[in-house]
């Protein structure tokens, strides 16, 4: 955005640019106190790029600024050429700051600084000119290219926890952006000063105030958000295996148990006990225990659907939610996870260990009034009798064995 010229014979034009400039001077300042903010905000955290890049991004703005403060007293190739790069040069650092949140590759960034570069060599060359019409003019463009990058980056990412302050800054980014392109229009093709159309000027500066305030805050707030799903993800996973924990299993069982009372879909849950697991962490230690929980899941990962639902619920008891399962179907697939984990042999400390589970489980079964702790205790009394019968099996609650395996 251009610093807006004043001195036109006008009294009533000459007030209004007196109090752009007097606005745009807070504004500087303001800029200045964002600059030490993030500064404060990144040393914090120095190892977080993101932190130290949206730092740079203010740092352009606030070099702009004591330029634009100290500018009768700095040669002009400085205070009116290089000077002309800061604001372009903040939204290319925005840029950048987007590619490594996102952790994109580097191309944006690549092209963001070319048209800098390209830009460059113009400034210099017209920073004698009176009242710098086109050095504005390229700036405009500068910035509206780079805003129009900015958008992409924040429209195309998928991530779901950040999109509300995504579409807020990328719909501001894309109305600027227009505005900007708008300036460089009347300065270049239509030969017109932009600040002499009096209600754009003005619409130019709130916009651009509104710009330097909002991106801050919003992108604080898109930080925020990410880290607070992240915490969130955290709390209802569990830390060794990756599947849901106790936390997680509840809110996974309350949803199905929601879609069942909804549309009648029923859906089964077992509790799967992997057998003697006791003596692994007697024989081996808990280091090795740990490793075979992992290898555990990784085997029930790769014979369940990307629907149904893993959960430790503790120690080496495990909860599997199959939705849209009849107790048929769910006693065919339960089996085959037994078999499953009878074939796999894992290696302990050099040797190879060979083990089975014994899983017990119930079905909804367009029943009436069911829980989801009632569920679990069904769940919980078939794993007792499929112990109590042999382990190594599946068994459905109040049900015949399923397929018993020998014990």
């Amino acid at each position: 955005m251009a610093k807006i010229p004043c001195g036109e014979s006008n009294s009533g034009r000459y007030d209004l640019h007196m109090l752009l400039d007097a606005v745009l001077l807070i504004q500087d300042v303001q800029l200045l106190c964002f600059t030490v903010v993030f500064g404060l905000f990144a040393m914090q955290r120095w190892s977080d790029r993101t932190r130290v890049w949206l730092w740079s991004t203010f740092l352009a703005n606030g070099v702009g600024a004591v330029l634009d403060l100290a500018g009768s007293h700095l040669p002009a190739w400085l205070s009116k050429g290089v000077n002309m790069e800061m604001i372009p040069l903040s939204y290319a650092l925005l840029n950048v700051t987007l590619a490594c949140f996102d952790r994109r590759d580097r191309r944006t960034n690549w092209l963001s600084f070319a048209l800098l570069l390209a830009a460059l060599p113009f400034f210099l060359a017209w920073r004698n000119e009176p009242g710098l019409v086109h050095s504005y003019a390229l700036g405009d463009l500068l910035i509206s290219l780079e805003c129009l990058i900015a958008m992409l980056l924040f429209f195309s990412s998928k991530e779901q926890a950040t999109r509300e302050p995504r579409v807020l800054m990328g719909s501001f980014l894309a109305l600027f952006a227009i505005l900007e392109a708008a300036r460089f229009a009347l300065a270049f093709p239509l030969h017109t000063n932009p600040d002499s159309v009096h209600w754009f000027l003005v619409t130019c500066t709130v916009a651009y105030i509104v710009n330097t305030s909002l991106l801050p805050l919003a992108f604080i707030w898109m930080m925020h958000t990410r880290l607070e799903s992240e915490l969130r993800q955290q709390s209802r996973v569990d830390a060794l295996t990756g599947v849901l924990n106790r936390r997680g299993l509840e809110e996974a069982l309350a949803r199905e148990l929601a879609i069942f009372e909804r549309d009648r879909k029923n859906f089964s849950i077992g509790i799967l006990d992997l057998d003697h697991f006791k003596v692994i962490n007697d024989r081996y230690g808990h280091v090795a225990g740990d490793a075979f929980l992992t290898k555990a899941v990784n085997v029930l990962r790769a014979h369940t659907r990307a629907t149904d639902i893993i959960a430790r619920f503790g120690g080496d008891e495990f909860i599997l939610l199959m939705p849209g399962t009849s107790t048929a179907e769910a006693g065919r697939r339960f089996v085959q996870l037994c078999k499953a984990i009878r074939d796999y042999s894992g290696w302990v400390a050099g040797e190879p260990v060979n083990f089975t589970a014994s899983i017990g489980f119930t079905n909804t079964d367009s029943r009436q009034n069911i829980s989801n702790s009632g569920l679990l205790r069904e769940a919980d009394a078939a794993l007792y009798q499929a112990k109590h019968n042999g382990r190594d099996q599946a068994r459905h609650y109040e049900t015949e064995l399923v397929n018993p395996a020998p014990g």
